[in-house]
C-alpha cells in the first residue's frame, strides 16, 4: 500500500481541495467497513483508493471514500488518482479509470499539472424540496433564494441551489446533519449552493459533510452538475471564505462533460 496527498482545482500550489490517494495495486485491499474507518480518521476531504488488475488488464478501480460516508464518485479525488497514477505508474495506467460503484468509466486527458475528466451527464429525477425545506436546511430566509433549485448529477446527484447574491452565499449558515439525513432519503449527495458573478462565472459552496471544517474548497461533480443543469460551459470558483480558492472550468464536448483544473502534491 502507498499513501500520497494532493490538492486538486487550487489556483496555486498551496490551495486546492485535498484529497488522500491509496494505492493498493493488484491487491483486493481492505473491506469496506476497513476503508471506512481509515478514511474517518484522515482528516481530509476524500480518500480514493486505487486497485489495479492483475497484469494491469482493464481500467485502474476507485473507490472513494468521505470521512462519514462511502462516495459513488469524487473529482477532485479523481484527478489526483489519475494524477498519482500518470506520475508513478505510467506503465498501468491507459488514461481511463472506473468506479467501484456503478462501474462509471471515466476519461482522463493531462497537460502538465492540469487534468480534465469527461464523463457522461446521468439522468435524475429525485424531487426537490420546497424553498422554505431548502431555507431551513441552509440556515437562511426564502428571500435569499431563487426558485430554481434543480437536481443533476454527473455521477453523484446534487441539489443545486441558486443565491440571489454572493454575499447571501457567503452568509449560510447551513444544517449539515440535516441535510445529510435528508440526502441520505432521497440519494442525492447534499446540496451545492451557488451564485452568479458575471458572464459564465459562478462562485459556490458545498455541503455534505457533517463537520463544518471539512467543507470542500472545491467540487467538481457539483461543478459538473451545474453545467449540466445551465446548459453552457461554467467557470466555477470556490474556497473564497475558507481561504483557499480554487477554479474549475466545465465545458460540455459532444455530450461528455469535461471538468478540468490544476492539482499539485500535497
Amino acid at each position: 500500500m502507498y499513501l500520497k496527498r494532493y490538492r486538486c482545482f487550487g489556483t496555486e500550489p498551496n490551495s486546492g481541495n485535498e484529497a488522500l490517494v491509496i494505492f493498493e495495486g493488484a491487491s483486493s485491499g481492505s473491506s469496506t467497513a476497513e476503508r471506512q474507518s481509515f478514511a474517518s480518521a484522515q482528516k481530509v476531504n476524500a480518500c480514493v483508493f486505487i486497485n489495479i488488475g492483475e497484469g494491469g488488464v482493464g481500467p485502474c478501480i476507485l473507490d472513494f471514500y468521505y470521512p462519514h460516508a462511502r462516495s459513488p464518485l469524487c473529482f477532485h479525488a479523481s484527478l489526483a488518482a489519475a494524477y498519482y497514477m500518470h506520475t508513478h505508474h505510467a506503465a498501468e495506467y491507459s488514461g481511463s479509470m472506473q468506479t467501484s460503484i456503478g462501474n462509471q468509466l471515466l476519461a482522463f486527458t493531462h497537460s502538465e499539472n492540469e487534468l480534465s475528466i469527461s464523463v457522461e451527464p446521468d439522468q435524475v429525477k429525485s424531487p426537490v424540496p420546497s424553498m422554505g425545506a431548502i431555507a431551513k436546511l441552509l440556515g437562511c430566509d426564502e428571500t435569499a433564494i431563487k426558485p430554481t433549485a434543480a437536481v443533476a448529477s454527473v455521477g453523484s446527484p446534487k441539489l443545486l441551489v441558486e443565491m440571489v447574491s454572493p454575499e447571501e452565499l457567503y452568509a449560510l449558515r447551513p444544517q449539515l446533519t440535516e441535510i445529510v439525513e435528508w440526502g441520505k432519503v432521497f440519494a442525492v449527495n447534499g446540496i451545492y449552493a451557488y451564485a452568479h458573478c458575471e458572464l459564465n462565472k459562478y462562485e459556490g459552496r458545498n455541503f455534505n459533510h457533517l463537520i463544518e471544517s471539512l467543507e470542500d474548497a472545491a467540487t467538481g461533480v457539483a461543478a459538473g452538475a451545474l453545467s449540466v443543469y445551465l446548459a453552457k460551459n461554467i467557470i466555477l470558483h470556490q474556497g473564497l471564505m475558507l481561504g483557499n480558492r480554487c477554479q474549475i472550468t466545465v465545458s460540455n464536448c459532444d455530450g461528455m462533460i469535461r471538468v478540468g483544473g490544476l492539482v499539485f502534491e500535497a
